[in-house]
């Protein structure tokens, strides 16, 4: 693998800027019901989108798929899932989505990214068979 580790898989620009899109939309929908509003339950429900929004901005902004030498990460904003190198087989890419066979017969779909899917599987792929080499 020519690219040192770890490797980092961001989320695209254009999904980061449909997120921002997206939370000036949210934003605004918030804002009406609790600035107009005249009940609680209004403004509650304000704020709600107000939260919404900004979560869902702040989740695209920090996801992401990290390639360590032993394990790759899966980071969102609420958790970090982990898989051992050791235990994945192959990768392959179905309907734009990369896919990582795993030893004990079972699959992981990974997050999209909004980048090219076939590169992403590449890259994972080499790293996967890149474990093989050093374990012979």
């Amino acid at each position: 693998m020519s690219t040192p580790l770890p490797r980092v898989f961001y989320m695209a620009r254009w999904y980061r800027i449909l997120s921002a899109f997206a939370l000036v939309v949210m934003g605004a929908a918030g804002l009406y019901p609790f600035i107009v509003g005249e009940t609680p339950l209004y403004r509650a429900i304000g704020v709600l989108l107000l939260v919404f929004g900004l979560a869902g901005f702040l989740d695209v902004m920090v996801s992401r798929i990290v390639l360590d030498e032993h394990e790759i990460l899966l980071i969102s904003l609420v958790r970090t899932r982990r898989y051992p190198r050791a235990d994945l087989e192959s990768a392959k890419v179905d309907g734009g989505v990369v896919w990582l066979k795993r030893r004990d017969g079972g699959f992981l779909v990974l997050p999209d990214t909004g980048n090219n899917a076939l590169s992403v599987r590449n890259t994972i792929h080499a790293w996967i068979r890149s474990s093989e080499g050093k374990d012979s």
